[in-house]
């Protein structure tokens, strides 16, 4: 079987590394062959990730017949509404021109992946009355429920539904129970963009450090954003890294705790972030919005946090009790086993 993941990759982030591993996981764990579809061009630091035996087709509306020689299509819809209605596909939309034979994609199957807003999910009646095999994949449990719930997804409540974590490659950390005896290490990494990164952070820090010595605790970022950056860096226990300054096993393997600390109205859907330090043996402090409750079970691997002084009380508690750490980071390294690369194919092929 052919089988190909489209999405556009505009950048290299999360939803783009989710869309490479999804395409190497099915090159390597299963028997049916892998295409990576990109609307656009992709960007050069995303090759390096590609497995060799991965089809990768850029522009690939230039190659209509990528799309009508795949018996099963994963369209990863990332922050763009307009995947899910029949004016993308017949080049009706604002994204391109390009019109697709629809008649040759009748009885194959799409999916259709949703990891940052499932509201455009009401619109894929439209190819399901074209005689297309349309599946819905959700990747948090607010998302799959959303559309239980809501009367604006009437039309679509009763097509096959899923959620699927995102895959993640564990090879390419290093996993280690945490046990710190003397001073915690909390830290975070994420792309520079303002709303992921929290303006609080520097009281939060300044707030430990009347309690605690640098002897006691310390602070690593990379890729803080600017402001918030010639903020923080000065302060003497704290280290800033530029983005991608060091690789992701590297940076997340010098922390005790993963502090996830975005803007207080940013919502992740699925924090791959998240997934990748769990792997690790981090546990997580985070903030309890989107899809953080289904990779944090709070008093387990970690504290979901509602408000600033959430923040503050668990970084507290774990100073406090440093054997709670290495019981959290086992049941970390446990509870992401479910993301393993190989486990989320198996998952897929179910479907």
């Amino acid at each position: 079987m052919n089988i190909s993941i489209f999405s556009k990759f505009d950048m290299a982030g999360g939803s783009e590394f989710r869309c490479i591993e999804l395409a190497n996981g099915i090159g390597k764990f299963t028997e049916h062959k892998s295409f990576l579809l990109s609307e656009k061009g992709l960007p050069p630091s995303l090759h390096e990730r590609i497995n060799q035996n991965i089809t990768v087709v850029e522009n690939c509306f230039l190659s209509p017949n990528r799309f009508y020689e795949s018996d099963c299509i994963i369209v990863v819809n990332t922050d763009t509404s307009c995947f899910s209605t029949l004016d993308y596909w017949t080049g009706k939309s604002p994204r391109h021109s390009f019109s697709l034979d629809m008649s040759r994609f009748k009885n194959k199957k799409m999916f259709f992946l949703y990891n940052f807003i499932v509201s455009p999910s009401k619109n894929l009646y439209q190819l399901k009355e074209l005689g297309i095999d349309v599946y819905i994949l959700t990747t948090n449990t607010k998302f799959f429920e959303e559309i239980s719930k809501q009367d604006r997804y009437e039309n679509i409540r009763a097509l096959p539904r899923y959620t699927l974590e995102s895959p993640i490659d564990q090879t390419k950390l290093n996993i280690s129970v945490r046990c710190p005896k003397d001073k915690v290490c909390f830290g975070m990494h994420s792309k520079s963009l303002s709303n992921k990164w929290n303006d609080e952070l520097r009281k939060l820090i300044l707030d430990v450090n009347k309690r605690y010595t640098k002897e006691q605790v310390s602070f690593r970022f990379m890729g803080i954003k600017g402001n918030l950056r010639s903020q923080i860096e000065k302060i003497e226990n704290v280290t800033c890294l530029k983005e991608n300054e060091e690789s992701v096993q590297d940076f997340v393997s010098k922390l005790d705790i993963f502090l996830f600390f975005p803007d207080w109205k940013r919502e992740e859907p699925w924090a791959r972030v998240i997934a990748e330090a769990m792997v690790s043996g981090c546990p997580v402090i985070a903030l309890d919005k989107g899809g953080t409750s289904d990779q944090v079970l709070k008093y387990n691997n970690g504290f979901l946090c509602k408000d600033y002084g959430d923040y503050y009380n668990y970084i507290v508690y774990l100073l406090e009790h440093k054997e709670t750490i290495e019981i959290m980071s086992k049941n970390s390294i446990r509870i992401s086993k479910n993301f393993y690369t190989e486990n989320v194919m198996k998952k897929l092929m179910r479907f």
